[in-house]
Order: structure tokens, then sequence, then C-alpha cells
């Protein structure tokens, strides 16, 4: 049986933990974007509504992923907070969106780092992941936020993309260990 067949199932006190924390987070909400639509809290609505949703569904995430010991909800959550935490820079900073985008193209190398306590037996497919999409949006920086023009960084990212397709046809001609090997 593999390792993933033999995971256990989620107790029935855990989908209950679970599914109360999902409604409070919604609740929660809803009551701040109402909050602020009304003028409570003096945030434009148009501003703090998505990076608030993905922010509830992120802490779901986060908090069921502790409580379940859950690596895959781990890492989504973060999926969603980058986000949120890039829109609201956006919103409330003087970096636009033009400036923060590579942080998108960042977020899985994010989730990845962030998640990498929980999973140490993983550490290699983390750091795989980390390093793809940390130069990758490490490039596309290069423009947005330090201002070199895409006459440089294009050219610099297809010599990357071509050395990535070059090391990964390399390994891939290395002999594959079997279980006789060892």
């Amino acid at each position: 049986m593999s390792r993933s067949e033999t995971q256990n199932e989620l107790t029935p006190a855990k989908k209950i933990a679970g599914n109360i924390i999902a409604g409070s987070m919604v609740v929660l909400c809803g009551i701040f974007l109402l909050l602020s639509g009304i003028g409570v809290f003096p945030l434009k609505i148009g501003d703090v509504a998505l990076p608030s949703c993905l922010i509830a569904v992120g802490l779901t995430l986060l908090i069921t992923a502790v409580i379940n010991r859950n690596p895959v909800s781990l890492w989504l959550s973060f999926m969603f907070l980058t986000p949120a935490a890039v829109s609201l820079c956006a919103a409330y900073t003087s970096l636009t969106y033009a400036n923060l985008y590579p942080f998108y193209i960042a977020s899985p190398a994010i989730a990845s780092l962030l998640t990498l306590p929980m999973t140490p037996r993983s550490f290699k497919s983390h750091i795989k992941v980390i390093l793809f999409f940390g130069v990758l949006a490490f490039l596309f920086m290069l423009n947005s936020l330090i201002g070199i023009g895409w006459n440089i960084v294009l050219p610099i990212i297809l010599v990357a993309a071509g050395a990535a397709i070059i090391a990964v046809a390399a390994l891939a001609l290395r002999p594959v260990k079997t279980d006789k090997d060892k």
C-alpha cells in the first residue's frame, strides 16, 4: 500500500471543526465587508473585497491545515494569502499591479518555502518549486521593480528557459535506481 493510500480519514470532530472554521471565516469576511461598505471602516469596498475573500479562504485553509497536519491545505493557504497581500499592497501603497505581478508568479515558491517545515521529506521537491518559480519571478522583477528594459529581461528569460530545458533533458538521461539496485 502506498503512503497516500494509508493516510487517515479526518475524524468527525475534525470535519465539524473545519466546517465551523470555514463558516466563521465567511461570516467574519461578510461583517468586515459590510462595515467597510457602510463606512465604519474608511476603506473602499473595491479595494478590500477581493483580498478579504482571499484572506478568508487562506486563513480557513491555514487553520485547518494546522489542526489536521495537512501540508496540501497549508500549501494552498499561501496560494490564497499571497495574492491577498499583493492586492492590499497595490491598493494601499505606491506600488501598482504592474510592479507587483511577479509575486503572483512567485506564489508557488512562497507556498513551498512556508510549507517546507511541515514536509521535510519533500525537501527536494519544494526546493525545485522554490528555484523554478523564484528565479522566474525574480527575472520578471528585473523589469517591474528594478526597471531594466524588456530588451534585456526577455533574452535573459529565454536563456534561463533554454538552460532549464537542457537541465531537465540531461537529468532524464540518468539511470533510474530500482529496488534491486539498493
